[in-house]
């Protein structure tokens, strides 16, 4: 298995965009969408901020022949390090129903009894923010 295969597991199993990825490790985004498309091989800085973003991985997962397991990822997702991941900008947050306003810009908070379950803000700089039902 190639690393660029391996790196494209880590993101889908992260539940990432690579440009996500790529905000998330300090890249440049375009470095993770050349690695992906297998236009450039991941050098040992990417791979050393990777793992430092992750250290979960550890650096064994570079040279094995495997996929990434799904218990390092499932670490990962549960660990410390990947929940202020959640909290960004990019993040899913919580909203009170019952605080919702009735009407926001035209949009009402419910048509043919159908209940608001999600609201995606998407903002001028390209990031977004989701307010999830609590």
């Amino acid at each position: 298995m190639q690393l660029k295969d391996k790196i494209n597991s880590l993101i889908v199993g992260l539940g990432m965009s690579s440009s996500r990825f790529a905000d998330c490790i300090g890249v440049q985004r375009p470095i993770i969408s050349h690695i992906l498309t297998g236009r450039n091989k991941p050098s040992l800085e990417i791979i050393q901020k990777i793992v430092q973003k992750f250290p979960e991985l550890g650096y064994s997962w570079i040279a094995d022949n495997e996929d990434i397991s799904i218990e390092i990822i499932a670490e990962i997702l549960n660990s410390a390090s990947f929940s202020p991941l959640l909290n960004s900008s990019n993040s899913a947050r919580e909203f009170d129903e019952n605080n919702f306003p009735e009407s926001y810009e035209g949009i009402s908070k419910s048509q043919s009894g159908k209940k608001v379950d999600k609201i995606v803000i998407f903002y001028t700089d390209r990031t977004f923010d989701t307010f999830l039902k609590s």
